[in-house]
């Protein structure tokens, strides 16, 4: 189970371009990061069940809560994600829930026609809390 957890880690490793959003309700931390599904390793891609044909992306968001102590523990909650184009175009993104062992992430497919830049809005509620992120990517053609 840790082994999918650090594929999907190492899959999913952050550039400076692509900067994780991270939104704070308290002791609760949403994360999440959007790309292309070209930059996941055919590993990783195939562990998740994630298309990487071309023009597609792959959204990923973790909720956590941060103890007392500092230390961050996955909590589930409900997600919903959307995007929106240049051309102002809004797209709901289907998010589904990935368990392994005590990690939860949320995985959500879209699709890009690069060039574009897609204006990402990510809603969460955990137990009551309600938790919002909004943050842009770029998509270049290859």
């Amino acid at each position: 189970m840790y082994a999918r957890a650090i594929l999907l880690g190492a899959a999913l490793a952050v550039s400076p371009v692509q900067a994780v959003e991270i939104a704070r309700v308290g002791d609760l931390e949403m994360h999440c990061i959007a790309v292309p599904t070209s930059e996941l390793t055919a590993e990783a891609a195939k562990a998740y069940n994630v298309d990487q044909g071309s023009g597609r992306g792959l959204l990923t968001i973790t909720l956590m809560r941060k103890g007392r102590n500092g230390e961050a523990k996955a909590v589930q909650g409900q997600v919903y994600a959307g995007a929106i184009n240049q051309k102002n175009h809004i797209s709901s993104i289907p998010i589904r829930q990935v368990q392994e062992g005590d990690n939860v992430y949320y995985l959500g497919e879209y699709r890009v026609a690069a060039p574009d830049t897609l204006r990402f809005l990510v809603n969460a509620n955990v137990q009551g809390r309600m938790m919002k992120a909004e943050f842009s990517r770029a998509f270049s053609t290859p």
